[in-house]
């Protein structure tokens, strides 16, 4: 494998592109009256229930119909569609949105049910806001005007975080105005400095979610995304993003389209959303787990965490990175390369040669970031290269790294003709896909082999890195040796 250096890498988002790639699917012409007849339905009933009628289908709307739901429509027919099987479609796609949320990432506003236009007219929701209004003062005097503005949004259904208020309002108006309270009261100490004030003065630059959480409510984890408090809360900071309000503390420049979805946020930019509002959540959970055959004390197999990956000053430069899914692969490499003698050292060497990565299934914050920073500060001269798991969630963790790291992405003993010889090994024992499987299977490609996808449907088996475990070695120990 030979390579020219070079000096960095662009790459993409992984959530921007899907986001792009389901605007481009949809908006294609055979799908304009479906979806209208399905906001229309979904209105009225609330809920995936009932059926639609195409009549009359033209050439473009069965086309869109037979891709979609792999019918044989002819154009002319009246084509009857059960909202139940277009949203069991649509989450076994490779776009897995409810269709509340496709509605939003389509047209750009919550999709109001005929409840939810007739909840928006009661007294009792709009008690709910001047109740948590009233605590700032007359006219809401001690409120931010972006807080106020979010507010007035979540009352007319018009902004981001509407839809699980509603949802919680319904369960109960006394759970959703405690939590609103405590997204606003986290927000609002932030934006007016007390926060800052209140763990060490105005010179602290962040504060960490937990600290803010027990400021706001008492309870450390009332900030956290699986708290209704929290996602309300993120709904907030992202708001902010969207509508190009200088939040304290930090540098409020767009972050795109990824800010834009309501649904698919990764982790990474999660954290640079709280970031760039003056938050900081969780960095030493997150983890990835590395070894560098010549990197001295760096060698491994060790560990770095989110933060040591942000505050590392420079990484070690290297050629190729290989990475691996399973930590089993990723030890039984290390192990077998311990074993060898090198003679040579690095000295002299433009880098210090590969460097072996594991996520541990699906990529971490941490992981993703120390391959971003290798792309855009050009620590890396050579290709990233990636073996999964002939799975669902080899092909999907294969495919957030393949969108992400475009230009230097390469399947590593993971594509078709790799499968397609593994099964012929006849002293081998395979696990089936799953009847499930199978069906998510003929809805996903993988970005790099359009065909892999379709050769383990036709093959019927998973395979896994460790059925693989010889061939991995064997090209490890090429690179580790060159």
């Amino acid at each position: 494998m030979s390579h020219q250096p070079r000096k960095s890498h662009p790459y993409v988002r992984t959530d921007t592109d899907r986001m792009a790639r389901v605007r481009r699917y949809f908006a294609q012409p055979g799908f304009e009256k479906m979806l209208q007849l399905v906001w229309k339905r979904y209105a009225s009933l609330e809920e995936a229930k009932g059926h639609i009628v195409l009549r009359g289908a033209n050439a473009e709307e069965c086309e869109a119909v037979n891709t979609f739901f792999g019918r044989y429509e002819q154009p002319g027919a009246d084509i009857r569609i059960s909202l139940a099987q277009f949203a069991s479609e649509l989450k076994g796609s490779a776009f897995p949105f409810t269709i509340p949320e496709l509605h939003e990432i389509l047209v750009g506003s919550p999709l109001l049910t005929n409840a939810d236009l007739k909840l928006l007219a009661e007294t009792e929701w709009h008690a709910l806001f001047d109740n948590v209004r009233s605590s700032y003062g007359e006219s809401c005097a001690q409120l931010a005007p972006v807080v106020k503005d979010w507010l007035a949004g979540l009352e007319a259904g018009a902004a981001g975080g509407y839809r699980p208020l509603r949802e919680l309002w319904r369960m109960s108006p006394e759970t959703a105005e405690r939590e609103l309270g405590i997204a606003v009261k986290a927000w609002n100490l932030l934006l007016n400095g007390e926060a800052a004030r209140l763990v060490g003065g105005r010179a602290q630059v962040a504060i960490r979610i937990p600290v803010l959480a027990a400021l706001a409510s008492g309870y450390p984890h009332a900030l956290d995304r699986n708290q209704a408090g929290g996602r309300l809360f993120f709904h907030a900071l992202r708001y902010a993003h969207q509508e190009g309000q200088a939040l304290c503390l930090a540098d409020a420049s767009s972050l795109g389209e990824v800010a834009n979805a309501t649904t698919g946020i990764d982790s990474l930019v999660a954290r640079d959303i709280y970031r760039r509002a003056g938050v900081l959540d969780d960095d030493i959970s997150s983890s990835v787990h590395l070894y560098l055959p010549f990197g001295g004390a760096m060698k491994g197999p060790f560990v770095m965490t989110l933060r040591q990956v942000e505050a590392a000053a420079v990484l070690p430069l290297v050629h190729h990175v290989y990475v691996v899914e399973n930590p089993a692969v990723f030890s039984t490499l290390a192990d077998v390369t311990d074993k060898l003698s090198f003679t040579e050292t690095t000295e002299g060497h433009e880098t210090t040669g590969p460097l072996l990565m594991c996520t541990s299934g699906p990529a971490s914050a941490a992981a993703l970031r120390l391959l971003d920073r290798y792309m855009e500060e050009g620590r890396m001269h050579g290709s990233l290269y990636y073996s999964g798991d002939f799975d669902i969630k080899g092909i999907e963790t294969g495919n957030v790294l393949a969108m992400r790291y475009a230009e230097c992405y390469a399947p590593w003993f993971f594509d078709s003709d790799r499968y397609q010889a593994t099964l012929k090994q006849g002293d081998s024992v395979f696990v089936s896909f799953s009847k499930e499987e199978l069906v998510r299977l003929e809805k996903t490609q993988a970005v790099w082999d359009k065909l892999l996808c379709v050769a383990m449907g036709a093959g019927g088996y998973k395979l896994f890195q460790e059925q693989l475990m010889d061939a991995l070695i064997q090209a490890w120990l090429c690179e580790v040796r060159k």
